[in-house]
């Protein structure tokens, strides 16, 4: 992969050339927005707001005029023939979509070199950020590569070993949502207790970054800044008793609709869901699909924050 100054003369665009197998895939690219680093992996006819032919010669392109200033993150796939519209292939060779970072004067230009399996070799032209978002992807995957070797005390020191690094690549870019990506693929949630202090300078150094990524960011983090005033304790306690009670009230109304609920996952999260009702764990699921564990855990997270379920034991009763 690499990343080139893109040239001024250009308009911008989210554009590529992949020459395809045609026996295996339409010849047709989609682009959806993706307002969330939690919401990569899911997919709706909502959430695509373009798409254009493929020509024969391959090439794919879409405008960015109408994109908003600030740099955001968009999902270009590919549908295989057959294949629903609204539909990812998450992990392996045949993996059907590729996530870039675009705004209205800044494009991206890809090039692939698989006829067969599309995005399994890529080169990303005229975007450092989309660059640094596959370069996070590549440290992050060998803990997934990693999975069936040696001890289990050893795929620990491996993993925490490859969320250092993580971290340590989020504190020290300078773009803003490959640093954050960077810190979502360290599983920042599970490490935000042990490593306060770094959270918080963290958040006082984007403190006047602005993007929905970041106030979902914010909201998520468990590490929030310290106050020593008593008033405040007693307002943030006052706040989040009311809170639970709302919710409690809430989750009495809502609990007795559960078809709701679950028309809200995706077609990859139904999957691995009833696979989780079938007794399944994370390590079968991945076989089954393909798909790394720790993709399994970010889809079991979101379908348990989606049916507001916290175990197995309750998706398995759903």
């Amino acid at each position: 992969m690499s990343a080139i100054a893109q040239n001024s003369s250009e308009i911008p665009a989210i554009k590529g050339t992949f020459v395809l197998d045609s026996t295996l895939w339409e010849s047709k690219a989609y682009l959806s927005h993706i307002t969330s680093f939690n919401d990569m992996y899911t997919i709706s006819k909502d959430m695509i707001i373009a798409e254009t032919t493929i020509n024969e010669n391959g090439h794919f392109e879409f405008p960015t005029n109408y994109f908003p200033k600030e740099e955001q993150l968009y999902r270009i796939h590919f549908s295989k023939k057959g294949a629903p519209v609204a539909s990812l292939v998450i992990g392996g060779p045949e993996e059907n979509h590729f996530f870039v970072i675009a705004s209205k004067t800044k494009g991206v230009t890809l090039k692939g070199y698989s006829k067969e399996f599309p995005f399994s070799k890529v080169a990303i032209l005229h975007s450092t950020p989309t660059a640094l978002l596959k370069q996070v992807d590549l440290i992050a995957s060998y803990v997934d590569s990693t999975h069936y070797a040696g001890s289990q005390l050893k795929r620990e020191f491996i993993a925490a070993a490859v969320h250092e690094r993580l971290r340590t690549m989020a504190d020290t870019l300078t773009a803003p949502l490959p640093s954050l990506y960077a810190l979502y693929r360290s599983d920042y949630k599970a490490h935000a207790k042990e490593y306060p202090e770094f959270y918080k300078n963290y958040l006082n150094k984007w403190e006047k970054e602005r993007s929905p990524y970041f106030a979902i960011f914010r909201k998520e983090l468990p590490v929030q800044k310290g106050t020593s005033s008593l008033w405040m304790y007693f307002m943030v306690g006052g706040f989040f008793f009311l809170t639970g009670v709302f919710l409690t009230v809430w989750y009495l109304q809502k609990k007795n609709n559960p078809s709701k609920k679950l028309q809200t996952l995706s077609i990859q999260e139904r999957k691995i869901f009833d696979l989780m009702k079938a007794g399944h764990s994370n390590k079968e699921i991945s076989e089954q699909h393909n798909i790394g564990v720790s993709t399994v855990k970010s889809h079991v997270s979101n379908i348990y924050n989606k049916l507001q379920i916290k175990s197995r034991k309750e998706a398995i009763d759903y």
